[in-house]
């Protein structure tokens, strides 16, 4: 049975949201169950991880070498991803968007299972790293939305796929917590067979199940009619893609998510050091910026998509992201402060993200979707595998101004040359 692309665009969003929200459950439980194999106290694995963070910090507080260490886990991650985005979107454009979708799905389910079953290090880590292999998925579904929109609906759509995307990182953190008070399944982690907080992995992997779900019963098996032939991994030829256009456009990704993604990390810590938040407040600030960031990509992008180009949506969110840092760094310190300029940060991010996104997707070439957008959001995952460790880095050694003030210079340099970008001409 067919299905109108407005209900398949919709699909898109409750598939990218299920899979962000299962993917962020842990957040609010990663220290916790770090301490949990610390205090295990004989896994050699584990210790191997610790005395390299403990080596990169320098010899720094004990709790920040902590810090460092599940900021490399996170770069462990999200380097998969920067691997398998164009290999996942490359597979895609040959053989079909749902049955790529149902196997990083798949792969996520048995991904979770072992994370609930990791009563060892080694074995979450390797849960790890099959969820960031299998996250690459976004290059798939950013190309399935792709396919259901002409140009001048392209950036409405990816400002719905981004509106999902954000509202999964906000209720995922949210219902990690509240899964962690659930206490069916302790006697298995008591008796050292699951990991701490099993019911939260075990609600992980129900919500993974349901993004399956929708994707066999709702996404229609289809796949482009001519498909060009290229290597599987477009960084092995990067100097023979036709638009280079698309890979500048990617670069500017990286930079953006470099900068952005570099304060996001540590801005948790800002907020616990200089206003004593708790992490319920933390939680409930980024639930603030959640919202700006879903009202925007769901509302306003949606309206603009059309009337103003790609270029244009990146370029004004740039350049509020730019004035929300200066804030930050100016007066972030002041309670208010911090506010107005987070409410700048989250509306700016909101734009630059679908804006990007489908700029990219307008340098693409007729089924070759999938492959464009996992060069893009593979970029991305390269820029988000390095950040938490350099902005950690120069958060506990040189403090959170300057970590703030090298994200506002890597975003003005991003603004600017993404107002030098050309613009595709029809």
């Amino acid at each position: 049975m067919s299905q109108s692309p407005k209900k398949i665009q919709f699909i898109l969003f409750l598939i990218v949201f299920t899979d962000m929200m299962g993917f962020s459950l842990l957040f609010p439980l990663f220290p916790k169950t770090l301490e949990f194999f610390l205090a295990k106290g004989d896994d050699i694995f584990f210790r191997t991880f610790y005395s390299f963070a403990n080596i990169l910090s320098f010899g720094g507080d004990t709790k920040y070498t902590f810090v460092l260490f599940g900021g490399i886990l996170g770069s462990i991650y999200s380097f998969l991803q920067f691997l398998a985005a164009p290999v996942w979107g490359r597979l895609s454009d040959h053989s079909g968007r749902r049955a790529i979708l149902l196997f990083t799905t798949l792969g996520n389910t048995l991904g979770y299972m072992l994370w609930l079953l990791s009563s060892q290090f080694w074995m979450f880590v390797l849960s790890r790293v099959i969820t960031g292999m299998m996250g690459g998925n976004l290059s798939v579904a950013s190309a399935a939305m792709a396919d259901q929109t002409d140009e001048k609906s392209r950036a409405a759509g990816m400002g719905l796929l981004g509106a999902g995307i954000g509202l999964g990182f906000v209720m995922g953190p949210l219902l990690g917590g509240i899964s962690s008070q659930w206490t069916f399944l302790d006697s298995f982690y008591k008796d050292g067979d699951f990991v701490i907080f099993p019911a939260s992995a075990f609600f992980a992997i129900l919500v993974s199940l349901v993004s399956m779900v929708l994707v066999y019963l709702f996404l229609p098996a289809s796949k482009p009619e001519k498909v060009p032939e290229k290597e599987i991994h477009p960084f092995l030829s990067l100097k023979k893609i036709e638009s280079r256009n698309l890979v500048r456009i990617s670069l500017l990704n990286l930079l953006f998510v470099l900068s952005f993604s570099g304060f996001e990390f540590v801005v948790n810590f800002f907020l616990s050091d200089t206003f004593s938040f708790s992490p319920k407040q933390i939680g409930f600030t980024f639930l603030y910026i959640g919202i700006i960031i879903i009202l925007v990509q769901g509302g306003l992008v949606r309206r603009l998509s059309g009337k103003i180009s790609e270029k244009r949506i990146s370029l004004y969110g740039g350049m509020f992201v730019v004035l929300g840092m200066a804030l930050l760094v100016l007066i972030g310190s002041e309670f208010k402060g911090l506010f107005v300029s987070l409410f700048f940060l989250a509306f700016g991010s909101a734009l630059v993200n679908p804006g990007l996104s489908s700029f990219a997707s307008l340098e693409s070439g007729k089924g070759d979707l999938g492959r464009s957008l996992g060069l893009f959001r593979s970029f991305g995952s390269l820029g988000r595998a390095v950040s938490p460790v350099v902005f950690s880095l120069l958060y506990f050694q040189k403090g959170p101004i300057v970590a703030f003030f090298i994200s506002f210079v890597l975003l003005c340099g991003f603004t600017v040359l993404l107002g030098f970008q050309k613009e595709k001409q029809t």
